[in-house]
């Protein structure tokens, strides 16, 4: 989504961030919409959205190794034991907390996959520990689950099990240790309704759309002021895993997409809310994920139980509203009504487009660098490194090609098809077999289904025509889009680039 900033005046550090460009037309869906009828495109392009919770094929990260007498962190709970026998199975960075989310339904989905490879039994992949998954884990770590649930009182006859090995557990704050945010109503100059949202020590303030303004409709943010940019440094990337070529391409997506505003909220367009520097999409699933990631990770848990659960938002995993009356399962937004039932999926973001204290909510924790933070996280495993890994191209044999990275090496190419899978993630894998495709007609002497066969002309000529596609099949173009980036194959480097 394009935005537009200036600096303010009496504060360097903040910027009136401007969600809705000259012009924009509320009817057209411009955020992970379906494109105009195109006899030329493939129809199943778009069938990921809204997308799974988690993709396995985004999180392969390497062989794993098993001992039968294998060591359990804590094994006081179930939620604990399920925790920890993933953690020694398939997720070594898996925090033990008894407070299974985003993360550990990752995990079990990991298991599942790769439940064969470690000597288990094939197993659907779903990310749900059923009693199939719990009985290949018992196997396989030679343990067996607890039946007392994390919150139980421990056995009167003997204290609860110690953890084996040493666990840092976080508490989320209580709602009563939390704040909300208060909200006050004043007038601008040209009359227009501004709300003033404060919380803690914080202000940001944001307007509606007004009767006056082009294809007005009601509750759509026009813009805000207040958005605090440059609290994270370079630094702060490399210490979660960020390559240096990774940051470049997330810094030309960010300020792409939201001008380098994090909190940046849009209310006008088909995705109901989307928020945050990559304008994470309400209806197509990957907002909710990424607030289930951010509540999930012990880093982030804090300051998503203090700017959303204190003001009444939420996320779950199960079955939810969604459009024109279906119903989906995945994570969801919950928003909690005083008096009233939860309003669940697209019922919840509709509301919150009517509470500037909601809104307020979400621009402030956009300021929060916990958040920040963690929006780049969620970004690099959802976004980034899943588009370069996406499998394109088939063989003579018609088995399945190797990742887009191992075609397209360079940064600037690879962050055309990053940019791409943030519009219409189906379109990388579409678009890459249809020009690898003309490119081999073009190129009969080669095997152009085997990456070493590539040079930087047939690099230059395949992001030229991912480039063109774009102009044709919707508004806008890439002609502007990371030109600071290197277009030399091998120039970029990353934990995928071997």
């Amino acid at each position: 989504m394009p935005t537009t900033t200036r600096p303010d005046s009496s504060d360097p550090e903040l910027s009136v961030v401007d969600t809705t460009p000259a012009g924009a037309d509320p009817d057209v869906p411009v955020s992970f919409d379906t494109p105009e009828a195109d006899d030329s495109l493939d129809p199943d392009a778009y069938a990921d959205e809204p997308w799974s919770d988690v993709d396995p094929e985004g999180r392969e990260d390497g062989q794993v190794s098993f001992d039968t007498s294998t060591p359990l962190a804590d094994v006081s709970t179930y939620e604990r034991w399920l925790q920890s026998a993933l953690k020694a199975l398939v997720a070594p960075d898996l925090g033990v907390d008894g407070k299974p989310g985003a993360r550990t339904k990752a995990a079990v989905e990991r298991f599942q996959k790769l439940s064969p490879r470690l000597g288990g039994p094939r197993l659907r992949v779903d990310g749900d520990a059923g009693p199939k998954t719990i009985a290949a884990l018992e196997q396989l770590t030679d343990t067996t689950a607890p039946t007392r649930k994390e919150g139980d009182p421990a056995p009167a006859a003997q204290a609860a099990p110690q953890p084996t090995t040493t666990t840092t557990t976080t508490t989320p704050p209580s709602q009563t240790t939390s704040h909300g945010v208060t909200v006050r109503e004043a007038t601008t100059d040209d009359g227009v309704t501004e709300y003033v949202i404060r919380g803690g020590d914080q202000e940001v303030r944001f307007s509606y759309w007004t009767p006056n303004f082009r294809n007005y409709k009601p509750y759509n943010v026009s813009r805000y002021k207040g958005a605090r940019k440059g609290l994270l440094k370079d630094q702060d990337f490399y210490g979660i895993g960020y390559s240096t070529s990774e940051l470049k391409i997330l810094k030309a997506n960010a300020l792409k997409e939201s001008g380098g505003a994090f909190g940046a909220i849009n209310t006008w367009d088909d995705q109901l809310v989307s928020w945050g520097m990559a304008q994470f999409a309400g209806q197509a699933g990957t907002l909710a994920a990424l607030l289930s990631d951010l509540k999930d990770d012990p880093r982030t848990r804090p300051a998503f139980y203090q700017w959303f659960v204190a003001n009444g938002i939420d996320v779950a995993t199960g079955k939810y509203p969604w459009k024109k009356g279906e119903i989906k399962k995945g994570w969801h937004v919950v928003v909690t009504q005083a008096d009233s039932e939860p309003l669940r999926g697209n019922p919840g973001w509709q509301h919150i487009r009517t509470q500037p204290a909601m809104i307020g909510a979400f621009l402030l924790a956009g300021n929060d660098p916990a958040l920040q933070l963690g929006q780049c996280a969620f970004w690099r495993d959802g976004f980034l490194r899943r588009a370069i890994n996406k499998r394109v191209g088939v063989r003579a044999d018609g088995s399945p090609g190797d990742p887009v990275r191992k075609y397209i090496t360079s940064e600037r190419g690879l962050a055309v098809l990053v940019r791409l899978h943030n519009w219409m993630p189906g379109y990388v894998v579409t678009w890459s077999n249809r020009f690898i495709k003309e490119l081999q007609a073009e190129h009969p002497g080669l095997d152009l289904s085997d990456p070493d066969q590539w040079n930087q002309a047939l690099e230059d000529a395949f992001v030229k025509k991912v480039c063109d596609e774009r102009k044709r099949v919707k508004t806008g173009s890439y002609d502007d889009y990371a030109l600071d980036l290197s277009r030399v194959r091998g120039s970029f480097t990353g934990p995928d680039a071997s």
